[in-house]
């Protein structure tokens, strides 16, 4: 989500803005996950290395760096025919829109501010490319063709210090899920892909859908996280804003559902136990399962486009890596190696469920970016 605008007051801006950012995640429980909405989460260049974007076969056996060592990239989003990746990098100075091909040809930056861009979401048709930016010295959401012509702002928020981040499109594309404290607190809106027809779904004063807000594959609900019981966790509501409810009845921080491909399950991390595991329930929130049984962090699952396998992160090698297990929590095994402890909560499918892209922090050259292979203690 986000980082803000214009030298002296950029600066300030974005002190403010990491001020609460980091008040939010000790509550949205973030911080114990190491994973932050990509607004919020600037990935600064370090002396030994950079930010970087890979993919790599869910075998393991190929790894390809997408964009040049050394030139960074964030906040990954795969078009929905596969063939490119929006992503965020600050290579010219700034934050800004880019597209590559999948193969890492036809680099194109498609936004020319001066301001800080983030969040890019492919409209379902892949056609249109939704964006946050802090052009007008405030996070305000705008859409632009696929191209990157015809930018314009969807969001006009006159709030002082409101803003509108964290956008979500329904899965066929006719509506588009906000998060904005235009009216005090950060409640969930939605509007038509035009920027009108404006609806507000919660009125809390708790703050709902900072940290992520899910359409239902079928657009029937959003999944959206809420801490309005006092810790940060895991809500649905129907796609009006009715019935709005506690889905797991579990009074710990609780994050980062995703619902599976079919509809029927939601997977997401709970802290129930003491640390951070995976877990699987029904879409309603019964039978509630732990997946992952181990003392380190498992956190921020995605599902395969055919349902059949889940992606996650964890350190119980040592560092931030991706596994992969079944629905049911078997077969579990580490997909990368050679990944410093930064950064790899990124990552996402493909849409043909062959690749998973993701972003890491590497030395100057790739030679740790190495193929993951099996020992008989990752099944």
């Amino acid at each position: 989500m986000a980082d803000p605008k214009s030298s002296r007051h950029v600066e300030m801006a974005k002190v403010t803005a990491y001020f609460s950012i980091f008040t939010l995640l000790v509550g949205c429980g973030m911080l114990g996950s190491g994973r932050l909405p990509d607004h919020l989460s600037p990935l600064s260049p370090q002396p030994e290395g950079q930010w970087e974007l890979f993919w790599t076969t869910v075998d393991g056996s190929v790894i390809q760096p997408l964009t040049p060592p050394l030139e960074p990239g964030r906040s990954l989003a795969w078009s929905p025919d596969g063939s490119k990746l929006a992503f965020i990098s600050d290579r010219d100075g700034n934050g800004e829109v880019y597209v590559i091909n999948w193969d890492g040809a036809g680099l194109t930056r498609l936004t020319f501010t001066a301001a800080e861009e983030d969040d890019p979401e492919w409209s379902p048709q892949g056609d249109r490319i939704l964006f946050a930016s802090d052009r007008t010295g405030k996070w305000e959401l705008y859409i632009m063709n696929s191209d990157g012509t015809g930018q314009h702002s969807l969001t006009t928020t006159l709030t002082e210090g409101g803003e509108s981040i964290n956008p979500s499109w329904t899965p066929d594309g006719s509506r588009i899920s906000y998060v904005s404290n235009r009216e005090g607190n950060w409640e969930i809106y939605t509007m038509a892909p035009d920027g009108s027809q404006h609806r507000r779904l919660t009125s809390n004063p708790a703050w709902d859908g900072f940290c992520w807000n899910e359409w239902s594959p079928d657009g029937r609900f959003i999944l959206f996280d809420s801490n309005r019981d006092g810790e940060y966790q895991i809500y649905i509501m129907a796609a009006d804003g009715t019935d709005q409810r506690h889905l797991t009845q579990v009074h710990v921080p609780e994050e980062g559902p995703a619902w599976s491909p079919d509809g029927q399950k939601i997977v997401f991390t709970s802290r129930r136990n003491g640390n951070w595991e995976i877990y699987l329930a029904e879409a309603n929130g019964m039978k509630q399962v732990r997946l992952t049984q181990n003392p380190a962090r498992d956190y921020n699952p995605f599902w395969s486009p055919d349902g059949k396998r889940i992606a996650f992160i964890s350190d119980r090698d040592g560092t931030n890596e991706i596994y992969l297990m079944n629905p049911d929590g078997s077969r579990q095994q580490r997909l990368t190696r050679g990944m410093s402890d930064k950064g790899k909560d990124r990552h996402r499918w493909s849409p043909d469920g062959t690749k998973i892209a993701y972003v890491a922090f590497t030395g100057r050259d790739h030679s740790s970016m190495r193929s993951a292979q099996k020992s008989p203690s990752d099944d």
